[in-house]
């Protein structure tokens, strides 16, 4: 069983955002249906994220510079709690980009879009316990397709109807934590990867086409958070992500 789980947890195709609790799976003894005795047990909740800056950079050196890339998103979560050792979840929700990019000097490039669909899947799983830490791997992918609600020059509104932006990440992290009384804090390291495609431009707009990309600046971060709960059916989150980007994320969820 515990070669299954190691197994399962290293699975390269899986990937992490928000990473949570270390020791998330088991915070929630009991719920209002399922307890710790159960090994199969259901989970729904809440994730809202801000993201202040993502450390990003154009992948082409002819599309200049990318001085802000931030978002915003509301999301569902349903997840899957296996003998309070491993989690399989899935979100849902709604998200708001925005990005300045500079082509050539002189020349600012402004865009947001549509508060539209954005999804995730991911695991998060215990791998250890010692003198009271616990120790945690996690894993996730997100990604989001909205239409781009406006685009400026230099401030001056540019006609961008039918253009696109498309973005996805994956991250993978370890943490560990430790329980005081109501309070669980937490602290990882991870490694992301993220990506963005800005298309179906407007003609004659970039002098390199009607689309550029943008990959991650920075690979590595840091995650520190902590998790308020008494075991008992609910419990709440706050995580801020640090150096491959400035973000905070309020999460809460309900044991059934």
């Amino acid at each position: 069983m515990k070669k299954w789980l190691f197994l399962l947890l290293i699975s390269p195709k899986l990937f992490a955002l928000y990473m949570g609790n270390p020791s998330a799976p088991e915070i929630i003894h009991e719920g209002f249906f399922f307890s710790s005795e159960n090994t199969l047990a259901v989970k729904v909740g809440y994730q809202r994220d801000w993201v202040f800056d993502r450390s990003m950079k154009a992948v082409s050196k002819v599309s200049g510079r990318l001085d802000d890339f931030d978002y915003i998103s509301d999301q569902g979560v349903l997840t899957f709690n296996l003998i309070d050792w491993v989690e399989l979840y899935g979100s849902a929700g709604a998200a708001r980009f925005h990005a300045v990019n500079r082509p050539m000097r002189g020349v600012g490039h402004e865009y947001q879009t549509h508060d539209q669909f954005i999804w995730g899947v991911g695991v998060r799983g215990i791998i250890a316990r010692w003198k009271g830490v616990t120790f945690g791997i996690n894993g996730a992918y997100e990604r989001a397709h909205p239409t781009i609600k406006f685009i400026t020059e230099n401030g001056v509104p540019i006609n961008g109807a039918g253009s696109r932006f498309n973005y996805h990440e994956w991250q993978v992290g370890a943490g560990a934590s430790y329980q005081i009384d109501l309070f669980i804090p937490y602290l990882g390291l991870k490694y992301s990867n993220a990506g963005a495609r800005f298309k179906h431009l407007p003609p004659g707009f970039l002098n390199t086409g009607r689309f550029f990309k943008t990959k991650s600046r920075r690979k590595f971060g840091m995650v520190v958070g902590t998790t308020i709960s008494n075991g008992n059916r609910f419990a709440a989150t706050v995580e801020a992500r640090l150096i491959d980007e400035q973000s905070i994320t309020l999460a809460a969820e309900v044991k059934f």
